[in-house]
């Protein structure tokens, strides 16, 4: 579970005036809850408030490869927002991997915006649907290779399984699929109900569980640390 911000600070990290200006000016940020404020250098990074939500355009001609160190150390103390023109799932678990709250199109629509500020601002992930499969997949690749190799490999498993017990027989099959990286149509078509159905189920594991999303399931689920 990330951390919750200890302010409202947001900073947009970008060199396009029209990405700057249209975020700023949404309902969301303008509504006083978020100071919004421009940033053009990555040094700028550096001495922001622990706890800043900062959205960083991708496109920006300055910003350091993911591969930069500096990355993660913002990532310790900032939430990230990854913001891309074209975004791509390959590009998005690079940003994720270094420690990005969050990964979205910068050009996505007010709604759409306002829930991502409010997820991550929240001590939450944002990825998109077809990202958020791939990282689940990713999940469980790794626990396999685990269970083959008998060996610690990138992650690192519990053998835990007290979570099952908090669980109905059928909120643990939901569970199991959600994180496999089903989506609710095919936990519905597979058990024979309604993805209504499966919805409500999956809120009611997320609370009995105290998790927020399925990446968190995921790894609750195959007791990953």
């Amino acid at each position: 579970m990330m951390r919750r911000l200890d302010t409202p600070a947001l900073y947009i990290f970008t060199a396009d005036e029209t990405v700057f200006h249209r975020i700023r000016e949404m309902g969301a940020l303008a509504d006083g809850r978020w100071n919004a404020q421009r940033l053009v250098r990555p040094i700028e990074l550096d001495n922001l408030p622990v706890g800043s939500l900062v959205m960083v355009d991708i496109a920006h001609p300055q910003r350091p490869e993911w591969s930069d160190s500096r990355w993660r150390t913002w990532a310790g103390h900032l939430s990230i927002i990854a913001l891309s023109s074209q975004p791509q799932d390959d590009e998005g678990i690079a940003a994720m991997d270094v420690g990005a709250a969050g990964y979205c199109h910068a050009y996505a629509n007010e709604a759409t915006l306002r829930q991502v500020v409010e997820v991550v601002s929240s001590g939450e992930l944002w990825v998109g649907r077809s990202l958020l499969t791939r990282l689940l997949k990713g999940v469980n690749h790794n626990v396999n290779e685990n269970a083959g190799q008998g060996t610690a490999a990138r992650i690192a498993t519990s053998p835990t399984q007290a979570w099952r017990a908090l669980l109905t027989e059928r909120e643990l099959e939901v569970a199991t699929m959600a994180a496999q990286g089903a989506s609710n149509l095919g936990i519905a078509e597979v058990l024979g109900i309604t993805e209504r159905t499966v919805k409500a189920h999956l809120t009611s594991i997320f609370d009995k569980l105290d998790v927020a999303d399925r990446l968190q399931l995921a790894l609750k689920v195959h007791g990953v640390k």
